[in-house]
């Protein structure tokens, strides 16, 4: 079961849309998610989860702000009739993104396994028009991403949309389908489509967050959009079954029952993705580590910077200039 304990808070450390940093009385750092429980002030008594900092977990040695004592009730932050985080004690109100659409042909959807692909290939595309659809696989609060962050401060997101039980886009949607519909009424013909921050794997052949990315491929291909995998491919993982094209990529096209494209640097084998169904596009990556050092914008890809990995980049520069060519 989850652990608890109550501090107070010493400093504010940072205050960005829709979430605060924290360092509290003991040293420990904490993060507040204000949509959920409103706005934390110097001298606050909060009621933090410990859980994921006491076992070492990839929260990045962050306690999470679950109340603040003595604060019975506060204004509402949100609107809407439509729960997400359903059923937790954290359950917020939101209001969904209706669309009219019954198709999404006209979407061109890159789907990346990292989160840290995502914002490597935003960096590098640098469009004003990009839009970012995040899923339910991993963290639920999309604005606890610094990436998600970092775009949207040099104006290279025009819109984001939270789909399932995510929360905190510009877009609220019910699925990806309607949350890929909400894109496109807001002029993201191009979209990159990943989970938040948090991805999880379990060394097995099946149990990986990304695997939820087969699924989403189906549909939105049925529905008629372009649809891409961005290749998960490494140089410097020290997990054999990381190292080269990671077996992830693998065991998503072999679930995906109709074909897509997935582009890859000219040279490259692509007999893997054949063999699977799908459609290679061998085509000349973006410089990513370039984008990356000029931005001066960090992107970890499970704890490393990515620009120190060349096979990652070349992969991900790959997929970035597949959804630039918008057929």
């Amino acid at each position: 079961m989850p652990t608890f304990q109550t501090l107070r808070v010493d400093n504010i450390i940072e205050v960005r849309e829709g979430l605060q940093r924290m360092q509290l009385e003991d040293e420990s750092q904490a993060y507040a998610l204000t949509a959920v429980v409103g706005l934390v002030e110097v001298g606050n008594l909060v009621l933090v989860n410990t859980t994921a900092v006491e076992l070492g977990l990839g929260t990045g040695g962050w306690h999470v702000v679950h109340s603040i004592q003595n604060r019975t009730e506060r204004r509402a932050l949100n609107g809407g009739q439509v729960l997400k985080a359903r059923y937790l004690s954290e359950q917020l109100e939101v209001d969904p993104h209706i669309s009219k659409r019954t198709d999404l042909v006209g979407a061109r959807i890159l789907l990346c396994v990292l989160h840290s692909h995502f914002g490597a290939a935003s960096l590098a595309l640098r469009s004003p028009d990009l839009g970012y659809l995040m899923t339910d696989q991993a963290g639920l609060p999309l604005r606890l991403s610094d990436v998600v962050a970092n775009l949207e401060s040099r104006d290279l997101l025009k819109c984001t949309a939270t789909a399932g039980q995510a929360f905190g886009g510009d877009l609220e949607a019910v699925s990806v389908a309607s949350a890929a519909a909400g894109l496109l009424d807001h002029g993201c013909s191009q979209m990159i489509l990943a989970a938040g921050p948090g991805h999880l794997g379990t060394a097995s052949v099946l149990g990986f967050s990304a695997m939820e990315l087969a699924g989403h491929a189906s549909v939105l291909a049925a529905l008629g959009a372009q649809v891409g995998l961005c290749v998960r491919a490494s140089s410097a993982d020290g997990r054999q079954r990381h190292q080269g094209i990671s077996h992830h990529n693998r065991t998503i096209l072999r679930a995906i029952p109709v074909p897509i494209e997935v582009p890859v640097p000219i040279g490259d084998d692509t007999s893997w993705i054949s063999e699977n169904g799908h459609h290679p596009v061998p085509i000349e990556p973006m410089d990513i580590a370039t984008a990356i050092t000029d931005s001066g914008v960090a992107i970890l890809t499970m704890g490393r910077p990515i620009e120190e990995d060349p096979m990652a980049c070349a992969h991900v520069g790959a997929a970035a200039t597949w959804l630039r060519n918008q057929a």
